[in-house]
């Protein structure tokens, strides 16, 4: 098979053990791995046989992890805008949405999703969940992505902070099994590039017994389980009226704590919490743009900078378009390193160094995906990310990591690698045709907030002509 080379790269961030940073890089990439990293002149290029890349003025990086994207809430955008963000946003919002969701309107939004996460220079994702795993299964296929997907599981139709929509919780029984119907149909699927993970999408809707089978079923599967926790405070109130204590004690208790466990927001837990997220290696990821949009608290709150001090691992997540309203963790970058910034009033307490392990190597164990994903190194999977640095906010560059944590954001995307596959390249998305995508998406989402009966939420309060 044909080797594609990128050479001449003016910075290859390798994030391997001694995060090198090679300028004139070059990578080779054939089978679908790397086959060599180093400078562009220890590169023998074969331009009769090999496919190449010219990096000169790029930057290139390991894939871009978003490790919390709701494939399905993409037509909801703006749905969850100036909401409160337990009751309101979640409970008459969001799920709201999802209720009224057909098959058709999920694999668009799903398109659509990963069309945008794909521009933002984005090569693997994980959904907590939604009623339309197999829909979010097929983007996958066409658009070429990595990722993991989870059916929703709820058992409980009223809870403290509300009640869910009708049609949107199911018994217990029927839950665990079609979600693990979910997992044995997908799991490994689309040549490896497709996991199929178990959903506790938040744990104040779901009984102790549905937690428990979880947990007993994602060790049998092999597989993890990926959830809402400490979300807000609202979550945390409704957990500790209802079973008397906090989302991360009750999971500890019900035996879900482990490295298999991806826990999403989490801003809200109680400094002795921390120290059973550490025993059990539980992993976590961030989502600051959702937090500041949807006033969560998570960054000025949250104890991110504890938790590193702990060696968790911390990745980063855009959310939903309903809730951080886009989908770009190169911006989420910005903001949790920003706002802890801002938080703790010291510019020291984190680095752009971390944030951008947060965006690569720790989004790979946080999906348990490292020993093959979240470096560029001889022998792992070819999934990589080129940036266009020839761009305004990008020069002049002293240190390319801190101008692409501060200055960067995912429209500064060229070239998308997943597998060895060209997903996009100069800026043109190759696996999915965006034009009629976005027709289709317009027309669908103007008739499903008409169903929802969200139309006047969603209006802006000036008006329009």
């Amino acid at each position: 098979m044909a080797r594609l080379i990128i050479a001449n790269i003016d910075y290859l961030v390798t994030v391997d053990r001694d995060r090198r940073i090679i300028c004139d890089g070059a990578l080779v990439i054939q089978d679908g791995r790397i086959v060599a990293v180093g400078k562009t002149g220890e590169v023998s290029i074969d331009k009769t046989t090999d496919e190449v890349i010219d990096g000169r003025g790029k930057l290139a990086l390991p894939g871009v992890f978003d490790t919390h994207v709701h494939n399905a809430q993409q037509l909801g955008r703006g749905c969850g805008d100036e909401a409160y963000s337990g009751p309101e946003r979640l409970f008459r919002r969001l799920w709201v949405v999802e209720a009224h969701m057909d098959k058709g309107d999920a694999l668009c939004a799903a398109r659509l999703a990963q069309v945008e996460m794909i521009r933002a220079g984005t090569t693997c994702f994980a959904d907590p969940g939604s009623y339309f795993a197999a829909e979010t299964a097929q983007a996958v296929k066409e658009s070429g992505m990595r990722g993991m997907i989870a059916r929703t599981v709820f058992d409980m139709g009223q809870t403290v902070m509300g009640s869910l929509p009708k049609g949107f919780f199911e018994p217990t029984d029927e839950a665990v099994g079609r979600a693990d119907e979910m997992v044995a149909e997908f799991d490994g699927a689309l040549d490896g590039r497709l996991k199929a993970w178990f959903s506790m999408r938040v744990p104040v809707a779901c009984s102790d017994d549905l937690l428990r089978r979880l947990a007993k079923l994602a060790e049998k599967r092999g597989v993890g389980i990926i959830g809402h926790a400490c979300e807000n405070r609202d979550e945390v109130i409704a957990s500790h009226l209802k079973y008397g204590m906090g989302d991360i004690t009750r999971l500890e208790k019900l035996g879900l704590l482990g490295p298999n466990l991806l826990l999403l927001h989490m801003g809200w837990v109680d400094p002795k919490e921390l120290h059973m997220l550490q025993k059990r290696d539980v992993k976590i990821s961030l989502a600051p743009s959702a937090s500041m949009h949807q006033a969560m608290g998570n960054v000025s709150h949250g104890k991110t900078p504890e938790m590193l001090e702990l060696g968790l691992a911390l990745s980063l997540g855009s959310d939903s378009a309903m809730s951080s309203n886009y989908l770009d963790a190169i911006r989420q970058a910005f903001l949790v390193v920003g706002g802890l910034h801002e938080a703790r009033l010291d510019p020291k307490v984190l680095r752009p160094e971390t944030a951008v392990e947060m965006l690569t190597i720790n989004g790979a164990r946080c999906m348990l995906w490292d020993d093959d994903l979240g470096s560029l190194e001889v022998g792992k999977k070819a999934d990589v990310t080129m940036l266009d640095i020839m761009r305004p906010e990008w020069q002049p560059v002293h240190n390319p990591i801190a101008n692409l944590v501060y200055c960067a954001h995912g429209g500064c995307a060229d070239t998308v690698i997943v597998d060895g596959k060209i997903l996009m390249r100069g800026g043109k998305v190759l696996t999915l045709n965006e034009h009629d995508l976005y027709e289709e998406a317009q027309d669908r989402a103007k008739s499903l907030i008409k169903r929802t009966g969200l139309e006047d939420v969603v209006k802006s309060i000036w008006p329009m002509h």
